[in-house]
C-alpha cells in the first residue's frame, strides 16, 4: 500500500498542504516575536502559555489586587506587548503559594488556570502541588557555596531551609571533594515559587528563578 507521501494529489490539495504548512510556520513565528519582545517574565500560578496567555489577559488586575502577600505587579512599558499584565520579581517578593490560589480563582477571563499536572509516576496532582511558574537554577559564581576568586566557599542552607518542597524540589550534595555541601536543584519537583532566590543571602543571588 502507498504511504500518503507517496499518492497523488491533486493541485488544490497540494496548495491546501502547503497552506496548513505555512499558517503552521507563521504562527510559530509570531509566537516566538511576542515572546522575544521585552523582558521575561514570571507569571502568576496556572498562566497559559505566553502567547496565549498574552491574548486572554484584559490587564483588569483582578489577580494582582487579589494576592495577599502583593506578589503579583504589572509590567512596566519596557516590557512591550507585555505592558501592564501581571508578573512577579522573586528577589522582592516570591509567591507564597497560597493554598486557594486567589489569583487564580479572581481571573474570570481564563488567563489563569486551575493547575493540574501529570507527574511522571502517572499520578495527576492539581491546585497549589500542580504549580509550576519557572524553574529554580543555582548560579555557582554567586553561591556562597561555592569557591569563588574572592572568597571561600561557606556553609549556607538558606535556599533549602526556606523552600516548601525540601528534598523534592532542593537539595544539599556533597561532591566528595570540598567539606561543604552545596544546593542542587530537582527541576521536575520544583514549583518555581522564588522563596529560595528571596533568602539567598549573597548579594546577588546564587539561586535565581527562570
Amino acid at each position: 500500500m502507498k504511504s500518503k507521501l507517496d499518492q497523488p494529489q491533486d493541485r488544490g490539495g497540494f496548495f491546501k498542504s502547503m497552506g496548513t504548512l505555512f499558517a503552521g510556520f507563521m504562527a510559530e513565528q509570531v509566537e516566538d516575536a511576542l515572546e522575544n519582545i521585552g523582558p521575561k517574565l514570571l507569571r502568576p500560578p496556572g498562566a497559559l502559555n505566553e502567547l496565549a496567555f498574552l491574548t486572554a489577559c484584559t490587564r483588569c488586575d483582578k489577580c494582582i489586587e487579589a494576592c495577599p502577600q502583593g506578589t503579583l505587579r504589572r509590567a512596566p512599558p519596557r516590557a512591550g506587548l507585555a505592558m501592564g499584565t501581571p508578573h512577579m520579581v522573586p528577589r522582592e517578593t516570591p509567591c507564597f503559594l497560597c493554598e486557594t490560589l486567589p489569583c487564580v480563582t479572581a481571573c474570570l477571563e481564563g488567563a489563569l488556570v486551575w493547575p493540574r499536572l501529570n507527574t511522571d509516576n502517572g499520578v495527576l496532582k492539581e491546585g497549589v502541588e500542580a504549580v509550576r511558574i519557572g524553574a529554580a537554577r543555582v548560579k555557582p559564581s554567586r553561591c556562597l557555596a561555592f569557591d569563588s576568586p574572592t572568597r571561600e566557599a561557606q556553609r549556607c542552607r538558606s535556599c533549602v531551609e526556606r523552600c516548601p518542597y525540601p528534598g523534592a524540589a532542593i537539595r544539599m550534595y556533597a561532591d566528595g571533594v570540598t567539606q561543604i555541601s552545596r544546593p542542587e536543584v530537582i527541576e521536575e519537583g520544583c514549583a518555581g515559587c522564588g522563596l529560595c532566590e528571596y533568602a539567598c543571602p549573597a548579594p546577588l543571588p546564587g539561586i535565581v528563578v527562570i
